[in-house]
């Protein structure tokens, strides 16, 4: 592995550090030290199980493998970038400012979009917050994508396995989500009303 020290950050959290990758631009690499990687860990192996299962990579970022070394370990995965290949805001960025109503019904729409794959495909999150989730405004549509915080955090993680507990969580979190975070946010700087059911 190169060193470390030279790559471009993309963003950093409590247990890790995430980079764009030095010989592809549209990839990153989120790494953590082997002696704090309790998430790193986890969403290697759920990234590993989706793989098995044949879930579609669409509305979350692609993965391509584990980077390790004597000290670190660290998820490669896509990088999503915006047509233009800018990073996109996340949800709490794009609401920061008024939106058009045709800019809100897409947005709302592909909020709509993103529980369906979850539902459809039953990938639990661990994390819905507005940070994990980015806009990216397309011709013909808004794509959220849910970037972070994939997998359940239980020691045993029933709802990987048992595909209505993961449904009935997704639910709850989703609902959860919209009603104290995304809801509140859109009124505080929108003047347009929700269009769709979330």
């Amino acid at each position: 592995m190169s060193v470390v020290s030279e790559w471009h950050i993309i963003g950093r959290g409590d247990e890790r550090t995430c980079y764009q990758h030095p010989d592809d631009h549209a990839r990153c690499v989120k790494l953590s030290l082997l002696t704090k990687a309790k998430q790193t860990r986890r969403e290697l192996r759920y990234f590993r199980r989706l793989q098995r299962q044949g879930v579609p990579f669409t509305l979350i970022p692609e993965f391509f493998g584990v980077v390790k070394d004597t000290e670190v370990i660290g998820i490669e995965q896509q990088l999503v970038l915006d047509d233009q290949g800018n990073l996109p805001p996340n949800v709490a960025e794009y609401l920061s400012a008024p939106l058009t109503r045709h800019q809100a019904d897409r947005f709302w729409a592909g909020l709509c979009a993103l529980k369906t794959y979850l539902l459809t495909y039953t990938v639990v999150p661990c994390d819905l917050v507005m940070s994990n989730l980015l806009v990216i405004e397309r011709t013909n549509a808004t794509t959220v994508m849910l970037i972070d915080g994939l997998g359940s955090s239980e020691f045993i993680p029933l709802s990987e396995y048992i595909p209505w507990l993961g449904r009935r969580k997704i639910r709850r979190k989703w609902a959860k989500f919209m009603a104290k975070t995304v809801i509140p946010r859109f009124a505080a700087t929108q003047s347009h009303q929700p269009l769709y059911p979330v």
